[in-house]
């Protein structure tokens, strides 16, 4: 009996160690069901997302916001392996921008329209060896809409307010902005652009983007536009000869006045218009061809009741100017004094006594609807300039000043030329952080011409290596680089542009067009504008050179970081040396002594006067 007990005891036990077993067994698979489910559930919160900000939430016409966004990749991605592209209510607006590698992206994005403003960005895989990122032009021109695809931000909202919009004034002088109307469906638009302008790659008939142009021409002060119509009849006997790429700018030009017709409507001021055909910038056309061209546009444009009062009157007809390099419109022309440009001789496509010939048996202009003024370039060599002609670009800092009937008539100032051997010839200017413009302009200031051409604003194309012009393929026209291009559209300050990585001028150039503009008016109370460069940097010094323009400062101070180098520097240049500074990266300080600006010359948006004085002072990096 008593054995029966215990085993009955020791039967108790044993169930009672098992059902603590069950127990801490369905504890165990519970806690891992639990830490299971844990699991899953932080994989599907860390999902890649795309998050933006601006600084912002109310703006005027024309003005931009700064739109920053963070993309966080989970996925195994580099955030720097995507494109970020911004858009405006479901449509492709802004600059097209690769993160950091921390994933941030910083946009300068202008709102030319009134109303409320739903932004987004999304992110999509940018190819690796293209530097646009894309070549689906769907995703990089504006104007199109949202796909479906891609990595979504969050939305935000900007209201854009009207604001009053200044007349231009008229005190005797004329500023004329150089425009290209050429980025139209079907070219090869954009592929060798030198940067990416703020508003993003577009096509010339998108009409947002001519009316951001505008606003922008119409901060600056500016009188009148000067389409670029000067290749349509290259070659041609009759107007009607012209082709698809030749008529697409014409379409993309009627749309370009109609804008300015809606925003007249609109009550703005909107400036004038004088159109640039051209006669024999490439192979000569016909002045029958071009007679045709001008009845058309006077036909078509000028007695077009809706296009009324929009073009530049000039001596009492509308200014009508017509690129000439080989100076067909003048018999005291000759093709010795344009073939002294070797790339004017190369796109003339004429032997010199073929050019002559041709020139001789051209009958007059018709001018009876137009005041017409003849351009040519590199007036500085073919002294086209004492033929009366004016000029699209001198190739050398002095720009050359047009006489007519013995008093200035025009001048072409610019951020940068090329001399007659392109932009890499030795003899070429480029940007030099904004002193070749200064120096430019200051001719403008001096002899102040009746009309003053701003080159240029967008002409975004150039060639690609080894496609230069001239027998070795190595003279680059048109845009080349960061550095050595004339545009003076804002562009990203990061994006990518066909020969550089680094990044463009922003709103650098506009903002010291306004400037000098002022100046030139005096309206800039007394204002100082200062540019620098580093023109060199070796193991022994790092030179230095600048330039300013309206007062002029007793002095110069030159520091690096905290550390003050020179003092009272009399001259435009010094010499750094590099020995007693520490490797990495140096910030140089140049400040302009006992002047003052109201100009900030900012890189990231349009400048507004400011009420209050500003120290004038350059920073310049280096890496050493």
């Amino acid at each position: 009996m008593k054995n029966y007990k215990n085993e009955v005891n020791k039967m108790e036990e044993l169930k009672n160690t098992i059902m603590k077993s069950f127990s801490l067994l369905r504890i165990a698979l519970m806690c891992g069901l639990f830490l299971f489910c844990l699991a899953c559930n932080s994989k599907s919160l860390q999902k890649d997302s795309l998050t933006i900000k601006v600084d912002k939430d109310s703006i005027a016409i024309g003005r931009s916001i700064v739109l920053t966004a963070h993309l966080n990749i989970k996925s195994g991605n580099l955030a720097n392996d995507y494109l970020l592209l911004p858009y405006a209510n479901q449509r492709r607006w802004g600059s097209h921008e690769r993160p950091d590698s921390s994933g941030n992206v910083t946009f300068l994005i202008p709102l030319p329209n009134p109303g409320k403003i739903e932004i987004q960005v999304i992110a999509v895989k940018a190819e690796p060896k293209n530097w646009m990122g894309s070549s689906n032009r769907d995703l990089l021109l504006v104007g199109n809409f949202m796909p479906d695809t891609g990595l979504l931000s969050n939305e935000l909202s900007v209201v854009v307010k009207n604001r009053p919009m200044a007349a231009a004034s008229d005190r005797g002088n004329l500023f004329c902005v150089q425009w290209e109307s050429w980025f139209v469906p079907g070219s090869a638009s954009w592929t060798s652009a030198e940067a990416v302008p703020v508003v993003g790659f577009y096509d010339s008939f998108n009409e947002d983007v001519i009316r951001q142009h505008v606003l922008w021409f119409m901060d600056l002060g500016v009188n009148f536009i000067m389409p670029d119509w000067s290749n349509h009849i290259w070659g041609k006997k009759h107007w009607n000869e012209i082709e698809d790429g030749a008529r697409s700018i014409v379409h993309a030009t009627t749309i370009f006045l109609e804008v300015l017709a809606k925003m007249r409507d609109e009550g703005i001021n909107v400036p004038k218009v004088a159109l640039m055909p051209g006669i024999s910038n490439g192979p000569p056309a016909t002045m029958i061809a071009l007679n045709e061209q001008l009845d058309w546009i006077y036909q078509n444009y000028v007695l077009n009741p809706r296009f009324k009062g929009l073009f530049q009157d000039f001596d009492g007809k509308p200014l009508m100017i017509i690129l000439d390099t080989g100076v067909i419109g003048s018999k005291k022309g000759t093709a010795k004094s344009a073939f002294r440009v070797p790339f004017f001789e190369q796109t003339l496509a004429l032997k010199e006594q073929e050019l002559d010939a041709f020139r001789r048996a051209q009958g007059p202009i018709d001018d009876s609807h137009f005041t017409i003024r003849y351009m040519s370039s590199q007036n500085q060599i073919t002294r086209h300039h004492e033929l009366g002609y004016w000029s699209w670009m001198d190739g050398q800092l002095e720009p050359l000043v047009t006489y007519f009937n013995g008093k200035p008539e025009a001048i072409t100032v610019t951020p940068a030329f090329f001399d007659p051997l392109g932009w890499t010839s030795a003899n070429s200017y480029g940007r030099r952080g904004g002193t070749t413009y200064l120096e430019s302009f200051k001719y403008a200031l001096k002899s102040k011409p009746r009309v003053i051409f701003l080159h240029q604003f967008n002409e975004f194309a150039g060639q690609a290596e080894g496609h230069g012009l001239g027998k070795n393929h190595d003279i680059y026209l048109d845009e080349h680089s960061i550095e050595f291009s004339d545009d003076f559209e804002p562009v990203s300050l990061t994006a990518s542009g066909s020969r550089d990585s680094t990044g463009g001028w922003g709103f650098y150039y506009l903002n010291m067009t306004r400037a000098l503009m002022d100046i030139f008016y005096n309206n800039d109370n007394n204002s100082t504008l200062l540019a620098a460069s580093i023109t060199e940097v070796s193991d022994k010094s790092i030179k230095l050179n600048w330039s300013v323009a309206g007062e002029m400062p007793k002095n110069f101070t030159v520091a690096i970081g905290n550390k003050v180098f020179f003092k009272e520097v009399s001259g435009m240049t010094c010499e750094i040396p590099v020995q007693v500074l520490s490797k990495g990266i140096q910030t140089i300080t140049i400040t302009a002594n006992d002047v003052h600006t109201h100009y900030a010359l900012s890189k990231t948006e349009f400048d507004e006067i400011a009420e209050k004085p500003l120290p004038v002072i350059v920073h310049l990096t280096v890496k050493l």
